[in-house]
């Protein structure tokens, strides 16, 4: 990485110390010797796919992680583009990623992956008529990684 940055004219210093000013803040849990789940002092990059191999989390996040998971602890990573759960008051969320395999410089895979992701999430949905698939589209088109309520009438009609 520091070659990158100085084939770019910017020296990284050699050691960087623990403060509000490192990017990877001021908890880190190791995964082998190059990677590791961390905090940052940046909101970008939570969640997505941006870093060398790092997970960023929330400082208050990796914090209590840090504290609560005892070293040795065996992490897996799950490669599930599509996410939903339905909860106890009936409310369905869906969570919808690009796949790892999805490079978006390739345009052409666009449609083809909109129509692979529909048919996953009509397979996946319980069949209900509180379900927004209008919400649902729009999570498809988007692929934010971040979960949706998609049965937002439901809540209206238990608040009335």
């Amino acid at each position: 990485m520091r070659d990158e940055y100085i084939k770019h004219g910017e020296v990284l210093p050699t050691i960087f110390p623990a403060g509000s000013n490192n990017p990877m803040g001021l908890y880190a849990l190791y995964l082998g010797r190059n990677y590791a789940i961390h905090g940052t002092n940046s909101n970008f990059g939570i969640g997505l796919r941006v870093t060398r191999g790092c997970i960023r989390l929330r400082p208050k996040d990796i914090e209590f992680l840090f504290k609560a998971v005892p070293v040795g602890t065996r992490v897996q990573f799950i490669n599930e583009p599509i996410k939903s759960t339905v909860e106890s008051n009936g409310m369905q969320y869906l969570e919808i990623h690009n796949p790892l395999s999805y490079d978006k410089e390739k345009n052409h895979q666009n449609a083809l992956l909109f129509a692979h992701l529909k048919k996953k999430v009509q397979s996946i949905l319980i069949d209900d008529s509180n379900i927004d698939y209008k919400i649902v589209n729009e999570a498809l088109k988007n692929r934010s990684g971040i979960p949706i309520n998609i049965t937002p009438n439901l809540l209206k009609t238990k608040n009335k």
